[in-house]
């Protein structure tokens, strides 16, 4: 079970996973937790061994890689005794492919989004063409938008703290936060 330091740690570690125990244990120290570098590296390795942490990644500046196509794209389906059975199929589909960065169910306007990057507008709208005639039985609307990034992606967005986002709104929108 992850406890609050533990999401600490994985805070820490979404920011910059090759920082050293000394910096986590410093990173820590702001929040007013106390822990040995020992400690830090012990629930690091039990984070790592009960498969919570699966793997270290690097964080790339999407601006000095050029010719990069995002794409979003928005899809519902229609209602069918064999959507079940076909969303399996995409499911896979999504998965395995290289060039999806995220994928998933929604509630709202739109039953399924997906955001896709690839490396030209050619690769992008092939894709595409592939995707509709994969899936067109089971798909009522399709729209597809390039997206333009402002900022950097970010995986540290999927593991901030409760406590980093309540530090980050005083900052940033002191009148509208009650002490």
């Amino acid at each position: 079970m992850v406890d609050q330091i533990d999401e600490y740690i994985i805070s820490a570690l979404s920011q910059d996973a090759k920082q050293s125990t000394f910096e986590i244990w410093d990173f820590l120290k702001k929040f007013k937790i106390s822990l040995t570098e020992e400690e830090i590296e012990s629930r690091i390795a039990k984070l790592e061994s009960e498969k919570v942490i699966q793997g270290y990644t690097i964080k790339v500046d999407a601006k000095k890689i050029p010719h990069k196509v995002i794409r979003v794209d928005l899809v519902t389906f229609r209602t069918s005794q064999s959507l079940p059975k076909r969303m399996e199929g995409l499911k896979k589909y999504l998965n395995d492919a290289p060039f999806v960065l995220f994928s998933g169910k929604t509630r709202g306007g739109y039953d399924w989004i997906t955001i896709k990057s690839f490396l030209s507008n050619d690769m992008a709208d092939e894709e595409n063409d592939i995707y509709r005639n994969l899936f067109g039985d089971i798909i009522q609307t399709y729209e597809v938008y390039d997206f333009v990034p402002q900022t950097d992606a970010s995986l540290y967005a999927l593991t901030y703290t409760e406590r980093e986002y309540k530090e980050f709104l005083k900052e940033w929108a002191p009148p509208f936060i009650g002490n």
